[in-house]
């Protein structure tokens, strides 16, 4: 499952997607033939879906090209939408960013290698390598893109508005960015998270034993 501003996308079992919620752009009318889908990400007003095949399918607002996936569309393993930009990364380990670029969100810094996942906040975006580093580029107009030190152990990460999560390898989260909301306050103890993930003003963390 993906949650956008506003619309939600849902991944079936069978290849095919379910998208429910605000329509004004078409974000939830997925383009046919709906089948052969492996991922999903929503963005505010727009839509992604990568085909089996490491294609990706784009639709709803495109006021800024998020819905204009770069050529060659191929060699995709995973896609993550934002505000008004998208991300997809390639099986080579390089991320591939368009749409809105005011503050270089989808520009990822050289070296563009090594990276097993990528997320998207409102303006700004994160990359896990696999040395368990976290870069971030974009805005940082509340440092949601200063990644504390030390900046390794991470198997995850998540971007919210103008905050940004990781999570390590032992199970701790580690945040940053606006705390206005408290999106950056972890409750103790922080032990025993298998997952995170961040909306506007607030976070999330799954742990082992299933509470949230």
């Amino acid at each position: 499952v993906a949650a956008g501003e506003l619309h939600s996308l849902g991944l079936k079992a069978d290849g095919s997607i379910v998208a429910w919620g605000w329509n004004e752009y078409g974000q939830t009318n997925v383009p046919a033939p709906n089948t052969g889908f492996v991922g999903v990400a929503a963005g505010d007003r727009h839509s992604l879906g990568l085909k089996a095949d490491g294609s990706i399918v784009a639709w709803g607002s495109n006021f800024n090209g998020q819905t204009n996936v770069p050529a060659p569309n191929s060699g995709f393993v995973a896609v993550a939408a934002g505000g008004g930009h998208s991300l997809g990364l390639k099986a080579d380990g390089s991320i591939v960013g368009w749409g809105f670029n005011q503050f270089g969100e989808t520009d990822a810094p050289a070296p563009n290698t090594g990276f097993v996942a990528s997320a998207v906040g409102t303006r700004y975006s994160l990359g896990l390598k696999a040395d368990g580093s976290i870069v971030a580029w974009g805005y940082n107009y509340a440092g949601q893109t200063n990644v504390p030190a030390p900046n390794s152990g991470f198997v995850a990460g998540a971007a919210g508005d103008v905050h940004s999560l990781g999570l390590k390898a032992d199970g701790s989260i580690v945040a940053w960015g606006s705390n206005f909301y408290g999106q950056t306050n972890v409750p103790a103890p922080n032990t025993g998270f298998i997952a995170v993930a961040a909306g506007g003003y607030h976070s999330l963390g799954l742990k082992a034993d299933g509470s949230i």
